[in-house]
């Protein structure tokens, strides 16, 4: 079988969702088509990925609406994906906001019914434009579900928001894999309260470094240090003398960070099922999530860690948490047992194994 991925964005959660279904179902054949908006450049995030995956390049799509570039974008991918339209054994993959829309129109004109969208977090949730561009780009997720395919959430979450849209809804998890559990994931020695990503509006890095500086007494009397690790646009919202802010790193070096990660601490605005937080617990890390879609289904509060929705309270709960090192110990434990249990890669590609074979059947 051949799956065909059409995403606008080449990076972030996107591409590691991508990666990591292509990684786990190597006998099936992947072809990416992806745009070229990236924080580290399109040939890095190629690296990641299998060899045998083939990677086309879709240069006209971008974030924002431009009718424009996006009837151009709309016509390119038709013509990309025109060679595969009348194979019987294909399913075209669509991955965020954008490409679920010009994919499924693209998809319908060229007669294609084995479709499949993933939001990965839909653009009518994102914090960062008014109401009115909101409703704008909830009314085009409308319009997108009148040209078919089936909507599969990320997580559960994002499956019951997009049930209003269509019965044709379900969720396949995120997974991650499940790493070799070393020492540092049941000792004392974890020093650090982290977060893993972009320094963007969406992760609202201004309230991560207001609850750092109330917090950073208590903090250094506990042994225990605030890292931001990555790097982005808002990077001048934390104060470099109290967060230290690591740049991008690999994944062998964020593992290692997030071994020495006491309590993984989240301000995101607005969320998917976000893979920092999975594999945050993977390492065996308490969580501090803010309450919104795609934490909540993380945390069981009180025994992997806590969800927060002011800042008054977020800012005592970090206090409690660190003065209680056993309790966080036992917190980062259950959340690699919540990870074991039904966040793992492999249920997730086999998730997505059964969808695309459903759909060609």
């Amino acid at each position: 079988m051949i799956v065909l991925h059409v995403l606008e964005p080449f990076a972030s959660g996107v591409a590691t969702a991508v990666c990591s279904i292509t990684g786990e179902l190597r006998d099936l054949t992947h072809i990416i088509i992806h745009g070229s908006r990236s924080l580290e450049g399109s040939e890095k995030v190629k690296l990641r990925f299998p060899k045998e995956v083939t990677f086309i390049e879709w240069k006209n799509v971008g974030r924002e609406i431009n009718l424009v570039k996006d009837f151009r974008a709309l016509k390119e991918l038709k013509k990309h994906l025109k060679p595969y339209a009348r194979q019987k054994d294909i399913a075209v993959h669509l991955h965020s906001s954008k490409a679920g829309f010009l994919g499924r129109i693209a998809c319908s004109f060229l007669g294609i019914k084995n479709v499949i969208y993933t939001p990965h977090c839909g653009a009518f949730l994102r914090k960062d434009v008014s109401s009115t561009k909101r409703k704008l780009f909830y009314f085009f997720e409308w319009i997108g579900s009148r040209f078919g395919g089936r909507v599969v959430g990320c997580g559960p979450s994002e499956g019951e928001l997009y049930k209003k849209l269509g019965k044709n809804t379900t969720y396949v998890s995120n997974g991650v894999t499940i790493n070799k559990e070393s020492g540092a994931a049941i000792a004392n020695s974890r020093n650090l309260i982290s977060f893993s990503g972009v320094v963007s509006f969406q992760k609202d890095p201004s309230l991560w470094n207001i609850v750092a500086r109330s917090s950073a007494s208590a903090a250094k009397v506990a042994g225990y240090s605030f890292c931001w690790i990555g790097d982005g646009p808002l990077a001048n919202k934390l104060d470099k003398d109290l967060v230290t802010l690591t740049g991008w790193k690999n994944s062998e070096e964020v593992n290692e960070l997030l071994e020495k990660t006491a309590i993984y601490f989240s301000t995101s605005a607005w969320e998917g099922l976000p893979y920092g937080v999975l594999e945050a617990m993977s390492h065996g890390c308490a969580l501090l999530l803010r309450n919104v879609p795609g934490n909540r289904e993380l945390v069981i509060p009180g025994e992997n860690g806590w969800l927060f929705d002011t800042k008054e309270e977020v800012e005592n709960r970090l206090k409690e948490m660190i003065k209680d090192k056993p309790l966080l110990i036992k917190m980062g434990k259950r959340s690699r047992e919540i990870i074991e249990q039904n966040y793992t890669i492999k249920q997730m590609g086999e998730g997505y194994r059964k969808i695309y074979m459903e759909g060609a059947a």
